[in-house]
């Protein structure tokens, strides 16, 4: 078997090797696997992902309009994928939920029904990209050619940064302790900031996506920014009918 390898041949695609990598698929001259070998790739791979997956959210954090106009564009390579990026944003909030007890209560005589109510609304969260979604559709659905789905990589980039904004709100929690008196205090305390927050991304992401002229367009994202808020009390309003009635089909 150690014969196998010493030969000088792209074990992926089959090519002659003149060098270390493979001219035709770019694959480094492959060796025979050991507990080392294994590990080390492994940890390389885990590795790399890491580190762009870290490099790509800090850069959409930043600026995420730009990203989004950028990967509609073609700038593919350069940036992960809008929907990987909400999906592991999506895991850590769920996560912190768990570990805060943050939709959770103090009261031991809750009723099943409330419970039921508490363990739906733990996916409200997921009705921010449809508000920024319809927000952007309505505001801007004439600016600069955009079609249906490059509105919803915008969304998805946007949506990403918002719920980064609601996991590092609750990142002090984990930090001090979840105690129910600290989320309840909580509570009250992110109702006072976290649409302005929320709202203020939305404004951002708008204004950097369709370029907009900052000293004489501003009006623009801001209107986004106020659709967006009334989108999302909406949705977040049908959302509560539709849970409270699945909770009394579920009890009947």
């Amino acid at each position: 078997m150690s014969a196998f390898f010493d030969e000088a041949v792209c074990r992926n695609c089959g090519e002659a090797l003149a060098s270390k990598y493979c001219q035709s698929c770019g694959q480094k001259k492959a060796e025979r696997f050991g507990s080392t070998h294994l590990r080390h790739e492994a940890w390389e791979k885990i590795r790399w992902f890491e580190a762009d997956m870290v490099r790509s959210a800090f850069n959409v954090m930043l600026r995420p309009g730009r990203v989004a106009r950028e990967y509609v564009e073609g700038k593919r390579k350069s940036h992960v994928n809008p929907l990987k990026l909400l999906l592991a944003a999506i895991v850590i909030l769920l996560v912190v939920i768990a570990r805060t007890g943050y939709l959770t209560s103090s009261n031991h005589t809750l009723t099943r029904a409330i419970e039921l109510v508490q363990s739906y609304s733990k996916w409200s969260f997921s009705l921010g990209i449809l508000a920024v979604l319809i927000a952007s559709n309505i505001v801007f659905f004439r600016r600069g050619g955009v079609n249906f789905v490059e509105h919803l990589v915008l969304a998805t980039y946007t949506h990403f940064v918002i719920i980064t904004a609601n996991i590092i709100n609750l990142t002090p929690l984990l930090v001090l302790g979840a105690t129910p008196e600290r989320v309840a205090a909580h509570r009250i305390y992110s109702g006072y900031y976290m649409d302005w927050i929320e709202g203020g991304i939305v404004f951002l992401a708008f204004g950097q996506f369709f370029a907009v002229d900052w000293r004489r367009q501003w009006w623009w994202p801001a209107i986004g920014a106020i659709v967006f808020h009334l989108v999302k009390e909406g949705l977040l309003y049908l959302y509560a009918r539709a849970v409270i009635r699945i909770v009394i089909a579920q009890l009947t």
